[in-house]
């Protein structure tokens, strides 16, 4: 390439480049929206146009590749990080569906893997706006924008990231006696991907089930965050209490999976081990759980609630029945429920809600 070839790829480059960092944005709301719609969960998406610096390096580095700035198809560059290794094809099935694919600039580096398994690669598009969004208007200057997006789970981030800081981009280049470790990382990666999966779908298959599990024998759920939470929703008990509670506190409710598993933590510190054990527990103290002072049922002004709120006064109740101050001490302690110098005046509340009870 002439250093005139080059000058006016960048000169040229320097005039669109607004056209392309708006054509960024967009492409990232879009992809964005699009996953949203689609229920998919990722890590994260991210977003970069070419700089003038990496854009001279690459047109002076490969010789009579490049003569004009159209043929480079990665001036625009989005990167799609997702949990699980499977939703980097569901993802592409999007990406094929929503843009038009430049099929000869795009390539699944997965399938360029040897069988050493040197590398641990990902899956990349080269892409622009199809005809039906270019008839929009706020579309029509992006007509000749091209974007690269990459799609990759956060392992083969990972692996991509630590190769390019070590500085080794091809098996050959690699010491021989590293190599192998090279090879056996990626293959840990590999299988841990894999790994990922199957709990997920196990995980998934449990919580299905579990309901019907504490419907026939309770006894024999041990309490986790799937099965406390089938539990809450399933427990017309619950439900009622949740919801004096909410109106106690002038709160909607919410479902938040967190807090389930918060709740697993205070029972087991609190030796209650099966849902069969906590069923028994709620259907003893039932509504004197809300012997506890309105003033004590606090929330934050707008703030909602969990389902499941119920328990956490039901923990209350628990301690309290032991009418010992320093078990509802010991308790709130190792909650880090209240400062501890406010902690007295809840200590006493407790005591007195539920300790004759």
């Amino acid at each position: 390439m002439t250093n005139q070839n080059s000058a006016d790829i960048i000169a040229k480059f320097d005039q669109v480049y607004p056209v392309y960092s708006d054509f960024t944005k967009v492409i990232e709301n879009l992809l964005k929206g699009i996953l949203q719609l689609k229920g998919i969960s990722i890590h994260s998406i991210t977003s970069r146009v070419k700089s003038r610096e990496s854009l001279k390096r690459k047109v002076n580095r490969e010789d009579d590749k490049y003569t004009k700035l159209e043929a480079i198809t990665d001036l625009a560059g989005i990167r799609i990080i997702t949990y699980f290794a499977d939703q980097v094809d569901l993802i592409a099935s999007f990406v094929e569906e929503e843009f038009e694919v430049d099929r000869s600039n795009s390539v699944d580096k997965r399938e360029l893997i040897d069988p050493e398994k040197f590398g641990y690669l990902s899956l990349h598009y080269v892409v622009k706006l199809p005809s039906f969004r270019l008839q929009l208007i706020e579309y029509q200057r992006f007509k000749d924008c091209k974007v690269e997006i990459q799609i990759r789970s956060i392992l083969q981030h990972t692996w991509a990231e630590i190769e390019h800081d070590l500085g080794y981009k091809n098996k050959h280049a690699v010491p021989r006696e590293i190599r192998r470790s090279f090879s056996r990382l990626a293959g840990l990666l590999e299988l841990a991907d894999e790994e990922f999966i199957k709990i997920r779908s196990n995980l998934a298959t449990y919580e299905a089930e579990v309901e019907a599990q504490i419907e026939k024998t309770p006894t024999m759920v041990l309490i986790n965050q799937a099965s406390l939470k089938s539990y809450v929703l399933k427990s017309q008990h619950i439900c009622r209490l949740d919801q004096k509670i909410s109106h106690i506190v002038n709160a909607d409710l919410e479902l938040k999976d967190r807090f389930f598993g918060y709740l697993t933590t205070v029972f087991s510190y609190l030796g209650v081990k099966t849902i069969g054990e906590l069923d028994e527990i709620v259907q003893d103290i039932g509504d004197d759980l809300l012997n506890f002072p309105q003033n004590g049922f606090k929330n934050k002004q707008g703030e909602k609630i969990n389902w499941g709120t119920s328990l956490f006064y039901l923990a209350y109740a628990i301690v309290g029945r032991s009418g010992s101050p320093k078990q509802v001490a010991d308790y709130l302690e190792h909650f880090k429920i209240e400062a501890p110098e406010s902690r007295q005046e809840l200590i006493q509340q407790i005591i007195a809600a539920y300790s004759s009870k």
